[in-house]
């Protein structure tokens, strides 16, 4: 396995360099090819850590409804990271910001109901002392 991403990685970067030098307009595009060329290679992989994530909080006795949440944070994150990296890579620093502080955003709009719970227990515990 890990060859193959070290070869898809390899032929991404190369396209990449040639692309930039004779078609700067697709390079990025190749760069968004070559990652979705390497989720697609990782997608079995990461239905092993989903499953593994999901026996665990089922075995920790932990509301199940928030490992949803987990896995659509834990996606938003790597997804804006990677849109981040890649306008910061074609030089376009403003637009790397604002995708993060988007990104940022999503997330605690995403966060918000594990908030609400974690509060609701907080005042069901001050209300027991």
């Amino acid at each position: 396995m890990i060859w193959k991403l070290a070869g898809t990685a390899a032929v991404g970067i190369l396209s990449y360099g040639l692309l930039k030098t004779y078609k700067p307009e697709y390079a990025a595009l190749s760069q968004a090819a070559t990652a979705a060329a390497l989720l697609f290679l990782i997608s079995g992989e990461l239905k092993n850590v989903t499953a593994f994530f999901a026996e665990s909080l089922g075995n920790s006795g932990m509301d199940l409804s928030f490992s949803g949440v987990l896995f659509r944070v834990l996606g938003v994150a790597l997804i804006t990271q990677f849109s981040a990296d890649t306008a910061r890579d074609n030089g376009q620093q403003g637009l790397a910001q604002a995708v993060e502080f988007t990104g940022k955003v999503l997330i605690v709009a995403l966060a918000l109901p594990v908030l609400k719970a974690v509060l609701q227990m907080i005042a069901e515990f001050s209300e027991n002392l």
